[in-house]
């Protein structure tokens, strides 16, 4: 089989796609289509479980791309093609060339939210058209599948639903940070600074707290708005935020030792990783009432929902977890049971290969 993607830096789909190599049974020959962006290419490219490689241009479809595809797909005689996200979907006209390969799209998120009227019923005529090239559809969540059904963009016995799974966070001392952090009320986010993150909401949140001088917020992550938001805060002099930048995953693990909230703001999501990973080291969760987050952070059992974009709510509910320690404590127990019913990595590869197999048999 081959996953192909046309973003291989960091992002939610070549992270997923990595954890599906990486633990995949020796029954299925694995091949990847990719851009030659860091850190992903290289890291599959030296993957022994990635039999071949075909190079695709980074978040862009081209007539040319999609033959070198047909050709590498040929040569190597691939039965299963998984297209994950949107631009990758575009190269399902593989089907017009290879009509026994089995094409199936992965959707990673329904993400229409920052479409005009006109740019979304386009859209929609597009994903119903792309089906006549797809075998079978794999939504990340119950609400994105909801999305794609109510929307007449596939019927429901073209989707099948399967959460993505993450090995779990484990809790990592570091002493500086410890120390930093001590006696704080340590409230996280990991993230992109970008316009479907809502950082700039994030920024409003905290700039309501800066009166409780033990509550502290850390954004973890890197993007366009982050140098525009930490500028804000100097000159607001705004001292209860940490900008730290990108963290890679033992890094990540050390800041949510010393957490004791994670908070989103996202406007959309698909099935956001960060979350999962939260709730995998056992945090307490509070986000916005959207796609995706509310499947991870299940309104008061292991967090709190607040409505999209109403930072008043979610201060409300970052006071609730504050003052009370023993609901603290309990939805971060139950974060970890929401994460060990629903997100491991065992799950998520055995649902895939289990669709895989269905799909060679004719489901």
């Amino acid at each position: 089989m081959i996953h192909v993607t046309v973003r291989a830096d960091y992002g939610g789909a070549p992270n997923y796609i990595n954890t599906m190599i990486n633990n995949m049974s020796n029954k299925f020959d694995i091949y990847i289509a990719s851009p030659k962006d860091e850190p992903y290419y290289n890291i599959w490219k030296s993957n022994n479980r990635v039999k071949d490689m075909c190079f695709l241009p980074h978040r862009q479809f081209t007539v040319k791309h999609l033959f070198s595809l047909i050709k590498f797909v040929k040569k190597h005689d691939i039965q299963v093609l998984q297209a994950n996200g949107k631009g990758a979907g575009s190269y399902r006209f593989i089907k017009l060339f290879c009509p026994k390969v089995k094409v199936l799209y992965a959707y990673r998120g329904f993400h229409i939210h920052d479409y005009s009227t006109v740019q979304r019923k386009l859209y929609f005529v597009y994903e119903r058209f792309m089906t006549l090239f797809t075998d079978q559809v794999i939504n990340v969540s119950k609400g994105e599948q909801k999305q794609c059904i109510d929307n007449n963009v596939l019927k429901k016995s073209l989707s099948s639903h399967i959460y993505n799974g993450i090995k779990p966070l484990k809790k990592e001392i570091n002493s500086e940070l410890e120390s930093r952090y001590k006696d704080k009320f340590v409230i996280a986010t990991l993230s992109r600074f970008d316009v479907q993150k809502n950082m700039g909401l994030m920024y409003e949140i905290a700039s309501k707290l800066k009166n409780h001088k033990n509550i502290q917020f850390i954004f973890i992550g890197d993007g366009d708005d982050k140098l525009i938001l930490e500028q804000k805060a100097k000159e607001e002099n705004l001292t209860n935020i940490d900008f730290v930048g990108f963290k890679n995953h033992d890094e990540i693990s050390e800041y949510f030792t010393v957490t004791d909230v994670y908070l989103t703001t996202a406007r959309w999501e698909g099935l956001p990783f960060a979350l999962v990973e939260a709730s995998s080291i056992g945090l307490p969760i509070i986000a916005s009432d959207v796609v995706g987050n509310n499947e991870v952070c299940l309104h008061e059992r292991n967090g709190i929902l607040y409505p999209s974009g109403n930072s008043t709510k979610a201060v409300e509910a970052i006071m609730a977890l504050y003052s009370d320690n023993d609901k603290l404590k309990k939805y971060g127990r139950n974060s970890l049971h929401v994460f060990e019913q629903h997100f491991t990595v065992n799950q998520m590869v055995r649902n895939h290969e289990t669709l895989y197999e269905q799909i060679l048999d004719g489901l």
